[in-house]
């Protein structure tokens, strides 16, 4: 009996003891949290960002309608990749990662948009990914000339071990479209159920008015409005739209990382 009597008095301790370094970690996550903020114009945004790392003082991004490639130094070819092989940007980047002389890092882009989305550049050193900040690969219709997008983004990646908890966007986007958000949700964090969550996960969407301001979440509330899982890439902006986006169009994002 006092062994039983014993066990549950540890148990109990045990359990608050549990509870106390919840409560206390997650009394430090909210005290230390960031509020952050950002926005795009309609000619801003970029689907993913390549930085090159390798020997050689360049490597030169050059985009077509079908292909990514780098030239390392300018007219000299290095990576090439078709986008018939890599259909999307999600896989368009986890090739070019898969390179060690190079990385690339989601930004406005959703992994399960189309690479020929990729605006078209020729080799220049302004398209060099060795250059401090590497390059970002801007947003375009998917034609043969480089245009502005028909859609706009704006990407979030939060620092180190700090997840996103979104407080209000607003967004001006030329045509009628929806300003959406994508993301893995706090609540599916550590979840194993088979489902794939990620960027290209919807989880809000209302639609717009042409060019005029939409505002979704809510800028007076202090404790924010979506929460997502930590270490995940966010998605905000346009969904599929059929007009070029002009000057006066923007989306902007007021967020917290903790």
């Amino acid at each position: 009996m006092r062994k039983l009597i014993a066990g549950f008095i540890l148990a109990a301790l045990t359990a608050g003891n549990a509870y106390a370094l919840s409560s206390e970690s997650a009394l430090i996550s909210e005290y230390t949290k960031k509020a952050v903020a950002d926005i795009n114009d309609y000619n801003d945004a970029a689907l993913f960002n390549v930085k090159y790392v390798g020997s050689s003082t360049q490597a030169a991004v050059v985009i077509t309608q079908g292909a990514f490639g780098t030239e390392a130094p300018i007219g000299t070819a290095d990576l090439a990749l078709t986008t018939a092989t890599y259909d999307t940007i999600g896989k368009m980047c986890d090739a070019i990662n898969a390179d060690a002389d190079y990385i690339c890092t989601m930004k406005d882009g959703k992994r399960d948009d189309s690479s020929v989305l990729m605006k078209i550049v020729a080799a220049a050193t302004a398209t060099d990914a060795k250059a401090a900040g590497g390059y970002d690969v801007l947003i375009d219709t998917g034609g043969t000339t480089a245009t502005d997008p028909y859609i706009l983004r704006l990407g979030i990646t939060p620092a180190t071990d700090k997840r996103v908890v979104l407080k209000y966007c607003t967004g001006n986007i030329n045509g009628v479209d929806s300003l959406a958000v994508y993301g893995k949700l706090a609540k599916y964090e550590g979840v194993s159920d088979g489902v794939t969550r990620n960027d290209s996960t919807l989880v809000y969407s209302e639609v717009t008015a042409d060019d005029t301001d939409k505002t979704i979440g809510n800028i007076y509330d202090t404790s924010g409005w979506i929460e997502f899982a930590k270490n995940e890439h966010v998605v905000i902006g346009s969904v599929d739209g059929d007009t070029t986006q002009a000057a006066g169009n923007f989306i902007k994002c007021a967020w917290f990382e903790k």
